[in-house]
This record gives C-alpha cells, sequence and structure tokens, in this order.
C-alpha cells in the first residue's frame, strides 16, 4: 500500500513538472486534458508543492530504519544440541564464534542459507549454524562484513546443563508470589505478611472463611483456582519428567532442608491454599479476588477487601486434578499431607458425579458491578476427564479409569487447543499415556497416541513456515502468546516421548530459544534470565517496590495484536506488537500458569544425559 501510494505521488508530481515546464502543454498520461491558461499553471503550482510536502511526510512516516541484530537463545545452548543464531535484517557471508573472556576467535563459518522473509514479523532471516562447535564457555557472535559494520550478538554460554541455572530462578520465582506471609531472603525482593484478612464472602460479607495463602496470580495479588490448579499440575509434571532437575535445598526457600525436594514444598504452599478453597460437600470456591481494580500497591500495602466468589465444576475439576496429582508425588514424602490430599480430590470428583453439568451454566460469570479476572470456561469436560486419569493413576480404582474410557474422545475430536487455565484436554492426554491399565485399553491408547502424533505433525508444519522456527501461526498473537507457543512445545514433547523422533524434541527446543531471546524483539521475554531480559513487567511487587531489578524467573505474555492498550497498534507485525512498558499489562504482565508451562518445557527437555524412555503401548 505504502509503496503504491508513493508511486501515484511521484507520477503526479513529475506530470505536474513537466506541464509547468512545457508552459502549460498536457501531458499524455493526463488522459488529453489541455491546460492552456495561467489559472492552470498556478493551480499545478500548487499541487507541486502540496504533493512535495506530501511525499516527504509519508517518506519520514513509512521509513525507520532497519533494525539490524544476531539473536541468540541468551542463556545458551547444549553442548551436543544443535547450535543456530539468527542474523536480522542484515547481508554478510561470514561469521564468528567469540570467545568472551579472552576475545579469541574460537570458531568461524560460512552463512550457507538464503536469507528468507518472516511472515509474522516482517525480519529477513539468515541461519547462523554452530552446531559443531562443542566446548563449553561464554560466547558472541559476530557478523562480518555486514552493512552496518560488525553486528556482535548478545551474551550465551554453550555447557552440558546450560538451563540449570535459568531453571532454579524460574521455580524460585513462586516463593515471592506467596501470600498470606512474610517473604524475604537475602534477594530484597521483600514485603511483610500480606492479605490476612482472607476473605469474607462476595454474595454474603458477613460470612467468611480463611483463605489465607496461595500464591498471588499474576501481575495483581488476587487467587485464582483455576489457574493455581494448572500451574501446580504443569510443576508436578515439570519434577515428574525429570526429577534430577529439584532437589532439596535447590532453591533457598525456608521450607529447604526438609528433606522434600523444594519444588515440591513451593507446590504444598499452593496445595494448602487450593484445600482451604474446598466447600464442606466437595465442590471448589472458584476464587479470591478484589471487587474493582483500586491501584497499584506492595502487597502488604494493598487496602483492597477480596471476596470469595461461588463454587465452580470447572474449579472443582483442576482442583481434584491438582491435589491427586499432588498426592501422588508427596506420598513418600509426606504421606500425612498425601492422604488428605487424596481424600480432598475424591470428595471433589464425588460432587462432580452428583453434578454432571457445567456449573454455573456456562462457566464462572463475574457478577454485576465485578470487574477483572473472570476465568471462566463454557466446557469443564476436559478438566473433568484430567482429574478422574489422575485419580485413576494415584489409587488404581477402576471407576475413575471407566469414566475416562467412556469420554475420551472428547479430548480431540474438535481438535486440541493449547494448554491453558481453561483448557487441560493436552494434560489429560499426557496422564493417560502414561497410566498402567494392565495390559487393557491398547486400543484407546493407540488411540490417543496417534491423536497426540497428528497435532504434533501439524505444529511441526507451522514451525517449518516461521523463519524464527517458533510454533505460532500469524494469526496467534493473543495475550499470553509466549505460554501458547509453549504449551505446543508441550505437546511436541509428548510427541518426542512417544515416538523418540528427534524433530519433535528440536522444533520444542526452537520455541524455548525464542522464548530466550532468539525472536524479533532480541530480549528474554523472562525477567533476570538471559544477558538482555525484560525489565519492566506488569508486575506491581517489582514496580511498586522500586527494586534495581525486577523478580526473576517470571515470563511476560508476550507480542498481543488482539487485544490494543489504549487502541494503540505498536507494529503492523504481530510477532512484534510488544514493548517492555510496566503499564501495558496486555503484553508484559506475568502470570504463574506462563511460567510454570516454560519450567515444564525447560525441565523436560534439557537433560542430556538421561536416557528418554520411549511409552510403548503395552504399558
Amino acid at each position: 500500500m505504502k509503496a503504491s501510494l508513493l508511486s501515484s505521488i511521484s507520477k503526479i508530481l513529475t506530470n505536474s513538472i513537466e506541464f509547468v515546464q512545457s508552459g502549460g502543454q498536457a501531458h499524455p498520461d493526463d488522459g488529453g486534458v489541455s491546460f492552456k491558461n495561467k489559472k492552470t499553471i498556478n493551480t499545478r503550482i500548487c499541487q507541486l508543492f502540496f504533493l512535495s510536502i506530501s511525499l516527504v511526510f509519508i517518506n519520514s512516516c513509512t521509513h525507520s530504519p532497519e533494525k539490524y541484530f544476531i539473536a541468540v537463545n541468551q542463556v545458551g545452548y547444549e553442548i551436543d544440541s544443535p547450535k543456530q543464531a539468527y542474523l536480522v535484517n542484515a547481508e554478510t557471508t561470514w561469521f564468528e564464534l567469540v570467545r568472551t573472556y579472552d576475545s579469541k576467535v574460537v570458531f568461524s563459518d560460512s552463512i550457507k542459507t538464503t536469507a528468507e522473509k518472516d511472515s509474522a514479523t516482517g525480519d529477513i532471516i539468515s541461519v547462523i549454524d554452530f552446531s559443531e562447535y562443542n566446548s563449553e564457555g561464554e560466547y558472541v557472535i559476530k557478523a562480518v562484513g555486514s552493512q552496518s559494520e560488525s553486528l556482535i550478538s548478545n551474551k550465551f554460554k554453550i555447557s552440558q546443563n546450560v538451563y540449570a541455572d535459568a531453571l532454579k530462578i524460574m521455580s524460585k520465582s513462586y516463593y515471592y508470589h506467596r501470600c498470606g506471609t512474610q517473604v524475604g531472603d537475602e534477594s530484597g525482593w521483600n514485603y511483610e505478611i500480606c492479605h490476612t484478612n482472607d476473605a469474607p464472602f462476595f454474595e454474603n460479607p458477613e460470612k467468611s472463611k480463611n483463605v489465607t495463602g496461595g500464591w498471588h496470580d499474576a501481575g495483581d495479588y488476587n487467587k485464582f483456582t483455576v489457574n493455581t490448579a494448572l500451574s501446580v499440575g504443569l510443576l508436578l509434571y515439570a519434577y515428574e519428567s525429570n526429577p534430577d532437575n529439584f532437589w532439596d535445598n535447590h532453591l533457598e526457600i525456608p521450607e529447604s532442608g526438609n528433606g522434600i525436594p523444594d519444588l515440591l514444598d513451593e507446590v504444598s504452599w499452593a496445595l494448602e491454599w487450593l484445600m482451604k478453597m474446598q466447600h464442606e460437600n466437595g465442590a471448589v470456591y472458584h476464587k479470591v479476588s478484589q471487587k474493582t481494580w483500586i491501584g497499584e500497591y506492595l502487597p502488604h500495602t494493598d487496602p483492597s477487601t477480596r471476596y470469595i466468589f461461588d463454587i465452580s465444576s470447572a474449579a472443582t475439576a483442576s482442583f481434584a486434578a491438582a491435589a491427586a496429582i499432588g498426592s501422588r508425588h508427596l506420598k513418600s514424602y509426606n504421606p500425612d499431607f498425601s492422604q488428605s490430599l487424596q481424600s480432598a480430590s475424591e470428595r471433589a470428583w464425588k460432587w462432580l458425579q452428583e453434578n454432571p453439568e457445567n456449573f454455573p451454566e456456562g462457566g464462572f460469570k463475574n457478577p454485576e458491578g465485578v470487574t477483572g479476572g473472570q476465568y471462566g470456561d463454557p466446557s469443564d469436560q476436559d478438566e473433568r476427564l484430567w482429574a478422574t486419569i489422575e485419580l485413576y493413576k494415584l489409587t488404581d480404582n477402576e471407576k475413575y479409569l471407566s469414566f475416562f474410557i467412556e469420554n475420551y474422545t472428547k479430548l480431540f475430536q474438535d481438535g486440541i487447543p493449547p494448554i491453558s487455565w481453561r483448557d487441560a484436554n493436552s494434560l489429560a492426554m499426557r496422564a493417560f499415556l502414561r497410566s498402567e491399565t494392565n495390559g487393557k485399553y491398547l486400543n484407546e491408547k493407540e488411540t490417543v497416541r496417534d491423536a497426540t502424533i497428528r497435532h504434533a505433525n501439524r505444529i511441526l508444519e507451522v514451525h517449518g513456515q516461521n523463519r524464527y522456527n517458533n510454533l505460532l501461526s500469524y494469526e496467534q498473537y493473543y495475550w499470553g502468546s509466549n505460554s501458547v507457543g509453549l504449551a505446543y512445545a508441550f505437546d511436541l514433547i509428548q510427541a518426542y516421548k512417544i515416538t523418540g523422533q528427534a524433530n519433535y524434541k528440536n522444533a520444542a527446543f526452537d520455541q524455548l530459544h525464542f522464548i530466550l531471546g532468539r525472536n524479533p524483539l532480541n530480549l528474554s521475554q523472562v525477567t533476570g534470565v538471559g544477558s538482555a531480559p525484560v525489565q519492566h513487567p506488569y508486575h506491581q511487587l517489582s514496580e511498586v517496590g522500586n527494586f534495581n531489578d525486577p523478580v526473576p524467573g517470571m515470563l511476560v505474555g508476550g507480542p498481543n495484536n488482539h487485544l490494543l492498550l489504549n487502541d494503540r497498534v505498536i507494529s503492523p507485525y504481530p510477532a512484534k506488537n510488544y514493548e517492555d512498558v510496566f503499564k501495558n499489562y496486555l503484553v508484559n504482565e506475568t502470570a504463574i500458569n506462563f511460567t510454570a508451562i516454560l519450567i515444564y518445557v525447560t525441565s523436560a527437555i534439557s537433560n542430556p544425559k538421561k536416557r528418554t524412555n520411549i511409552i510403548t503401548i503395552s504399558n
């Protein structure tokens, strides 16, 4: 459109200049019209002047300098893994790998791929491949002879377990989201005990229930059952996928040293709150939140009254799943708490059986006059199936497996949505494939296996079309897009575990590379992780506390061109519609579920020493 407009104006200018110079003789392209009087010549001179101004204005508005850079995973690359960086919007044929401590060029090579345009960013991408270099150290990549002089990437490392520190930082971030307790350590991200009055019931404020504890959900301090349960489930799956990544004294939290892996301690903090949210009849309350937004505060200075809102079947089913997983993993560490979780999960399932329809009808909705997070779910079938298969894995009770077998095709018959607080399809399918069914239901497992692989292959198609090799299609840069890409990485990991085929794992790694800096923003999307991370997330504690840096380890939502702050378009390209600005919560808010799926992906694929257990149908 811009090129067409400039071309039209240029053509008119040329005709006008020729017309004036000819003394008023019409140009053939004017359609043969003859201009023979002075008034017409003056009119053309005016046109010439205003069109010249227009051309200058349009050029100034539409031509901005190209952004040249080398995009890398700023955390780094494992020794034996593929290692690629991207040369963005620059032309050169040669690159150098430079060790940072002595500035020595340790590897160099030509850029062998043809530059290609990425549709979601408009960037021209050339692939820099240094996979054959396998020595540990810290490095930068230098593009030699590019038109913008020598481009140098952000720093990164090559190491056997290069993601270990990042995984620790991400996992520790949940400690700084604890509610109802004093939080403090040597890091400085400290606050006093908060929200000790949680909470009266919204429908009957004279009545209250102790629901202190849990995690602050996101940039705000509200607490949501469905999102906490999802985050708990993902963190426990991260532990399950690679328990060697987590140990006691790992995170340096108050519970460290008790003989329980610190991640399980942190998850227990959330599970204790979830149990407080359970009604005596087994159902679970949907959320604890303020009525309306009142501003930004430190946790312990927040003056808002927070309320308990009504029960929902989605919250109840999510709780049942998370409690069952927690019970299974805590059985050998904390048997009493494990038993309490099992009992609570089974009571929740009993309520769900007695109330087979989605409650409230159509999913939870905020009462009139209440604004903010709603977390409504129009269908709770996926959460029910996630709960029942996890209860079967915990108890070996056939009644839970029977319910799953009767309904499991609902998980994929209309496609498999990316994991979120309202879509647990992939979680339920993963749990079923990892369940011991004593030689039964092999056809059903084969069906789920095939559906998983078909879905993964569709993701690979998108991966192959993106020059940044991330997993989102052009239309999928909506709120929380970073977590959506990681949800697809989760699905690819399941296909890898099923088949052992490295292309699934490598594509999942590509999404992790994208999150950690190999992206069009040239920023790690995780606070405090990488050599150039985001600095201004929408996270009240980090901003109001006036710390030098935000709480580390939190994933921000990422590019979003579906919802715009003040209707302002940051970029015409969806994958660039992002800014590292505190107030823009639509792209830069953190959330516990965003970080949870990042931890899962990082843990599940980041240990090359561990041999992959291939899932067979005989299981």
